[in-house]
């Protein structure tokens, strides 16, 4: 009976937790539609579907420029994936290593504007949390 009461509070609990918007983002923020277990609900972990993984993220970043392209690979000459504007806001992998490429430190970000993972340049970041 008592394994009956603590798998109810449980799934309770688990329902009533929002899964979602503990990183900065614009209102469209990425929600994942993976099921997550109770210790990770719990725990305040926010899930993002990456390659048919799930990620935590670390840090938030703002972007502090107008037209920052989010690149496909940590180069000049990589493929844009997109333009982002100053005050958007990124999030960073935990656990992400930063590549030194073409004079650039460049940092693999996750972008919910463009819903995609992209490369950008330090010197256009400013970490907020």
């Amino acid at each position: 009976m008592f394994k009956k009461i603590v798998a109810v509070s449980l799934v309770t609990a688990t329902l009533m937790i929002p899964s979602y918007g503990v990183f900065a983002a614009d209102s469209s923020s990425y929600v994942s539609t993976t099921t997550l277990s109770s210790k990770e609900v719990l725990a305040g972990l926010t899930p993002v579907k990456s390659s048919g993984k799930i990620t935590t993220m670390s840090a938030t970043y703002k972007i502090t420029g107008d037209g920052v392209r989010l690149r496909k690979t940590p180069s000049t000459s990589g493929t844009v994936l997109g333009l982002l504007n100053k005050g958007d806001m990124v999030n960073a992998q935990h656990g992400g290593t930063d590549v030194v490429a073409d004079g650039y430190v460049w940092k693999q970000v996750y972008s919910y504007s463009h819903e995609a993972w992209g490369w950008v340049a330090v010197n256009y970041l400013e970490e907020i949390g």
